[in-house]
């Protein structure tokens, strides 16, 4: 067959002798992409979790060979910001990551219900989640309505730890400013609560979004 008489790369869908079978075979590679971006996507949450906390440990244990020392003072001044930023970077990473995965979750399940349609019966091997229990509880898990879903993601775990290190940043930054004990400590904590209870409205938030937009799919 000569080049004039395929079909043009924008026309050649239609002309499949057996579009059904192409369908199938396309459902097949696009799920072993979504479960290669799952893979990536958790991959991706662990390497950053890791730096983040590595670099927080470098940090305060660096600080304890320095504590007695004239540049302790300076040290905290320079490391404490620069962990509290790559602390918020990585979270919203993670919360993106977090996104990611339940949507490539909430595609798999599409295609799954699919194959359930095949055969009578076939929903037997491709059940849908539908409570706590159900097989592949993570969509049930990253997309739940209530906070509390999302209390124990690494997402949550990094941002209460970051905040824990920008409420000592400012008592720190208080205490050398000549405050009272109980004045940088009590205004430290509630900086540090403001912070945690901000972004974690926000991440809220973005999974709520999510939600809504993989349940609208799904329906």
């Amino acid at each position: 067959m000569s080049g004039d008489d395929l079909a043009h790369a924008r026309e050649s869908a239609t002309e499949l002798p057996d579009r059904a079978a192409a369908f199938f075979s396309a459902l097949l590679t696009e799920q072993f992409v979504l479960q290669s971006v799952r893979g990536v996507t958790v991959s991706e949450s662990g390497s950053r979790a890791s730096l983040y906390m590595t670099t927080l440990s470098s940090a305060l244990i660096a600080y304890g060979f320095l504590a007695e020392s004239d540049s302790a003072r300076a040290f905290l001044a320079v490391v404490l910001p620069v962990v509290f930023l790559l602390g918020t970077f990585t979270w919203e990473r993670l919360v993106q990551t977090a996104l990611e995965d339940v949507i490539a979750v909430g595609a798999i399940q599409r295609i799954r219900r699919y194959y359930s349609t095949l055969l009578s019966g076939a929903d037997n091997y491709f059940p849908q989640p539908s409570d706590r229990t159900a097989v592949n509880e993570i969509l049930d898990i990253g997309t739940r309505s209530s906070w509390r879903g999302l209390v124990f993601t690494t997402s949550s775990a990094i941002l209460t730890v970051n905040c824990i290190v920008g409420g000592a940043g400012i008592s720190a930054g208080l205490h050398e400013a000549g405050l009272t004990q109980m004045t940088y400590i009590v205004v430290g904590v509630t900086g540090g609560i403001l912070v945690l209870v901000a972004l974690a409205s926000y991440q809220v938030r973005q999974f709520k979004r999510v939600k809504a937009a993989v349940a609208g799919r799904m329906s």
